[in-house]
């Protein structure tokens, strides 16, 4: 590799580092929606090389990093963040240069056989969408906030996170059983980040009518819709594809590591 710098993110840099991004907003996603819309809580570093952006980390609220970028550049990157612990989401070739400086903690994914979950990224379009809505949903908004807490067992003020972007769920009475989300969007591409059934309402087919009207709103709304899913995960990978969701090809490594000495 030539000679390559890091600096941290200026506005002149903000533009070329977004333009890196754009050449592939599946890659960069979550990036591109912290400089966007978090900025205030993220922290950014790029790689340089000849004046190039060959690759950045980001830090996130002082617990996740998130990096991209060509082979070579992750130690440069990594020794500029001063966390002890954080939540990696990283790509393939960046894992041996992250170990030597980080022990593995636990994987990202708690059904992961392993330290490293590895997340496979599928994508769903108009052109290849299937909805499958066998079951009355309906879309949630902020006063759905306590009934979505107690299906997940966080506090009320924390479930309000949740509707920043969009929100599906199945109730049975006043009971939340089934919910669906998507907090995050930018421009062209949103991401379903929450699917959550009842462990005694499983295997009726809840999340994916839930999903189903997720997906038809947020494609409706002139967006595409991506997500990430373990690769230990088929039944879940099997549902999506079912609905039209395809594998782009980007595969990710999600875990926590905790700095070595």
């Amino acid at each position: 590799m030539k000679s390559i710098r890091t600096v941290a993110l200026d506005q002149r840099l903000k533009k070329c580092l977004l333009e890196f991004m754009s050449r592939d907003r599946v890659s960069h996603f979550y990036a591109i929606y912290d400089l966007q819309y978090l900025r205030d809580k993220t922290l950014a570093w790029v790689v340089l090389s000849e004046d190039q952006v060959i690759g950045y980390l980001l830090e996130y609220d002082k617990r996740i990093l998130y990096m991209r970028g060509a082979r070579g550049c992750e130690i440069p990157l990594l020794q500029n963040s001063g966390l002890t612990e954080a939540l990696f989401n990283i790509e393939t070739h960046h894992l041996p240069s992250v170990k030597s400086l980080f022990g593995l903690v636990e994987p990202a994914d708690k059904i992961t056989k392993g330290q490293v979950t590895t997340f496979v990224t599928m994508k769903a379009t108009h052109q290849s969408f299937r909805p499958v809505i066998r079951h009355k949903v309906r879309e949630l908004k902020k006063d759905n906030a306590p009934a979505l807490a107690d299906l997940l067992g966080i506090k009320p003020e924390q479930a309000l996170g949740f509707f920043s972007g969009y929100a599906f769920g199945l109730f049975k009475g006043k009971k939340l059983v089934s919910y669906a989300a998507s907090p995050e969007t930018v421009e062209d591409l949103a991401i379903i980040r929450g699917v959550f059934t009842a462990p005694r309402e499983r295997n009726r087919g809840y999340s994916q009518s839930v999903c189903s009207a997720l997906v038809k709103r947020i494609l409706d709304e002139g967006k595409d819709v991506m997500l990430y899913v373990s690769k230990d995960n088929p039944p879940a990978i099997k549902v999506y594809r079912k609905m039209g969701f395809e594998k782009t090809g980007h595969l990710f490594f999600g875990f926590t590591a905790r700095r070595k000495d």
